[in-house]
């Protein structure tokens, strides 16, 4: 079940380092996400974007304020989609995929259906023996993609997931995103975007929030409302796009 994400007055310094001063990175960042959204968050880098993101996914603690779920931490599913997929080069496809189920209570047979309908959504079932080493890298990062979809995520975190991939592989890729988001036989879970591509924002989110300043604020808030499945060429995204890039003109 996805849960509603409290970001309560959180602060976070890290400390002087060397011929490096403290730096404040965040000081009382107040924001809720909503069960079942899709939130981007936009801005220059540096501004704090992925120190959010950590702090979300309990990969760093804040100096003050805190991270709430609805239920204890303990209890939330989390997956994470990073930059680089993270794949484990001597599993194959299915079992990189399959790996996140090894402590499920479901059945094998039931973990192996899951796998292989997962890969049917990526479009990589004829992969499904192959190796990381031999994939191109949108297939690799479809395989990150469905292994993070594989245990049915509460919150899932997306930090640049397309980056580093061309501009046509990435496009597949958030179609795809899409596709799986939208998917109404699954649980569609909370999720947190970081992105500098503000076309990806606008196609992908709910709501985009607009990160600036030292320490990072929010500067705005901005809706999207452009009814699902969206087509990457609809000028209304372009609209929300020209308004983001004013409010960090702004900023």
């Amino acid at each position: 079940m996805s849960s509603n994400i409290h970001i309560e007055s959180i602060e976070k310094r890290y400390p002087a380092r060397g011929a490096d001063p403290e730096k404040l990175v965040l000081r009382a960042f107040d924001f809720r996400i909503r069960s079942g959204e899709l939130v981007a968050l936009v801005g220059p880098s540096g501004c704090g974007k992925s120190t959010v993101l950590n702090l979300i996914a309990g990969l760093d603690k804040p100096t003050r304020g805190a991270v709430a779920f609805d239920r204890p931490v303990d209890a939330i599913n989390l997956s994470v989609v990073f930059q680089q997929p993270r794949l484990l080069d001597w599993l194959s496809v299915q079992e990189n995929v399959g790996i996140v189920l090894t402590r499920s209570h479901a059945a094998l047979s039931q973990q192996q259906a899951t796998v292989r309908s997962l890969l049917e959504k990526v479009e990589l079932p004829e992969h499904a023996n192959a190796y990381p080493q031999f994939l191109s890298g949108g297939q690799r990062q479809r395989v990150s993609i469905a292994r993070a979809f594989a245990t049915t995520p509460d919150v899932l975190l997306l930090d640049e997931p397309f980056s580093a991939l061309d501009e046509l592989t990435a496009r597949r890729l958030r179609l795809l995103l899409q596709s799986l988001w939208l998917d109404e036989s699954r649980q569609r879970p909370t999720g947190v975007l970081v992105t500098h591509n503000m076309l990806e924002a606008a196609f992908l989110a709910d709501r985009i929030v607009v990160m600036g300043g030292t320490p990072a604020e929010i500067r705005d808030v901005i809706q999207v409302e452009i009814e699902r499945p969206r087509h990457p060429d609809d000028p209304a995204l372009f609209e929300v796009h020209r308004r983001v890039m004013e409010a960090l003109q702004s900023s």
